[in-house]
């Protein structure tokens, strides 16, 4: 095993352990390492205390190996705010027995083959931002094979945003696409349910574009079974 960078420290909003609520790893016991600060300021986030000033939890600076005792699950989630602001190589490292999982918002790009899963999830319209296509062209050009393109919507120009996008993503009918309804504070189970429903029922299933992508149209399952509750 590669020797780690000297002094190698992360700033760590929270660690927890539970299951993956989205994605093709959805149900997976994971543990979750969110790290601080984040470079987009998107409308719908909802984990703003890991960046935002005035929300954001003082973050605990930590080693790869104090990090690493906190693991208690095969699957490890490295997310955000946006995990990429960090050097993650040297965690990495110690983390090549779990299968390793970065969540990403697609701004930026640095391969590395010890990561299992690269959960990109650009950002639409409906965030305020807009997503980074030369970034994305990267992703999908070389990390295809361990790559979703997970995609947060929040209406019909959302999802017209989507197939934008990928018809100007070349090989991106390869890679796994997620498609999941934005939550919404206080939203109950219900009403969040026959939005999914909506989605499915008026946006993709009478919608040939899709036969082309592996795509998936899937909850936040999380929030399905605890709501809002954070670190579980």
């Amino acid at each position: 095993m590669a020797t780690q960078a000297p002094g190698a420290t992360y700033e760590v909003t929270e660690i927890f352990t539970s299951i993956q609520g989205e994605g093709m790893r959805i149900g997976m016991p994971s543990t979750f390492v969110r790290l601080s600060r984040c470079n987009l300021a998107c409308a719908f986030c909802d984990t703003t205390y890991s960046w935002k000033a005035g929300e954001m939890v003082e973050p605990t600076v930590m080693t790869p190996e104090q990090i690493l005792a906190e693991v208690h699950a095969p699957d490890v989630v490295l997310t955000g705010g946006e995990p990429m602001l960090q050097q993650l190589s040297p965690l990495l490292e110690l983390l090549e027995g779990s299968f390793v999982t970065v969540e990403t918002n697609g701004t930026m790009f640095r391969p590395d083959p010890r990561v299992g899963l690269w959960s990109v999830s650009p950002k639409l319209g409906s965030s305020g931002q807009k997503p980074n296509k030369r970034v994305l062209r990267e992703y999908v050009a070389q990390v295809s094979d361990r790559l979703q393109l997970k995609f947060v919507v929040g209406g019909r120009e959302d999802v017209s945003a989507v197939k934008d996008l990928l018809g100007e993503l070349p090989g991106a009918t390869a890679v796994p696409i997620v498609l999941q309804p934005v939550g919404i504070p206080g939203e109950s189970r219900d009403a969040y349910c026959e939005k999914l429903a909506r989605l499915i029922e008026t946006e993709i299933l009478p919608d040939p574009f899709w036969e082309a992508y592996a795509l998936r149209v899937l909850p936040q399952f999380h929030k399905l079974l605890w709501g809002e509750t954070r670190g579980i």
